[in-house]
């Protein structure tokens, strides 16, 4: 597990968030210059995983989806097998971030089915959730193996902590609209920026704490207008050592 950088508290306080574009337009740069931003990102997805694990211990189940987000959540599942944890790895896409799966893989992850992972729900402690991000999509419901999941662990009498990656999946990351296939996340941890959705309509009730990982994005934010300015209890992450 890498070194944790530091953290300051959650006080609240105003914050701007953005829309989805202009989160991506503030990455678009740095990643062209290739900066590792989603290794960076999972570093320091993975640590604030420990640190809930570390007051309830417990495997780990991963959902990952096909886009960055499951890729996020796949080397996080890598750094928390590396650390002893067991996790397992649900896909619940076809497609997959090739390089994060073979990484989790090759820690000690194993993948498991959708009825493997549904049958044991009660054994995790913390559920990584990754199935969607902030990319654009006309209908952000979950459907299929993933909406079956998140269906099965709302019906749980005692959920797991669940850890959601940058927006809780089924969230619009603009307005904050969902529909009732959502899973209600202890902690995200989102990326770069804060989303709109995350304090619009819906989105506090979803959230739960929000993290926010600094990916160096605040010079080429100041180029776009915040959706909005919140009052909200943030925990701001700085980028984390050796990542």
């Amino acid at each position: 597990m890498p070194e944790r950088g530091p953290v300051d508290g959650a006080g609240v306080r105003r914050v701007p968030a953005y829309t989805a574009d202009a989160v991506r337009a503030a990455e678009a740069p740095l990643l062209a210059q290739g900066r590792p931003l989603m290794r960076v990102a999972a570093r320091a997805l993975a640590e604030v995983a420990a640190t809930e694990l570390r007051a309830a211990p417990g495997p780990v189940l991963v959902l990952a989806g096909a886009g960055d987000n499951g890729g996020d959540a796949l080397f996080a599942a890598a750094d928390l097998a590396r650390s002893g944890t067991r996790v397992d790895v649900v896909l619940v896409r076809d497609r997959v971030h090739r390089g994060a799966l073979d990484a989790a893989v090759a820690a000690g992850a194993r993948v498991r089915s959708v009825s493997e992972a549904s049958d044991r729900l009660a054994d995790y402690a913390l559920v990584l959730e990754g199935i969607l991000g902030i990319g654009r999509l006309s209908d952000r419901r979950l459907r299929g193996s993933a909406r079956a999941l998140v269906e099965a662990v709302l019906a749980l009498d005692v959920r797991p902590r669940i850890v959601a990656v940058d927006v809780p999946s089924g969230l619009d990351p603009d307005d904050g609209t969902a529909d009732a296939g959502v899973l209600p996340a202890d902690v995200t941890v989102t990326f770069g920026a804060l989303k709109a959705g995350l304090v619009r309509g819906r989105g506090p009730e979803l959230a739960g704490r929000v993290h926010l990982v600094d990916l160096g994005l605040d010079p080429y934010l100041r180029r776009a207008h915040p959706a909005v300015v919140a009052d909200i209890a943030l925990v701001r992450v700085a980028p984390l050592a050796h990542a």
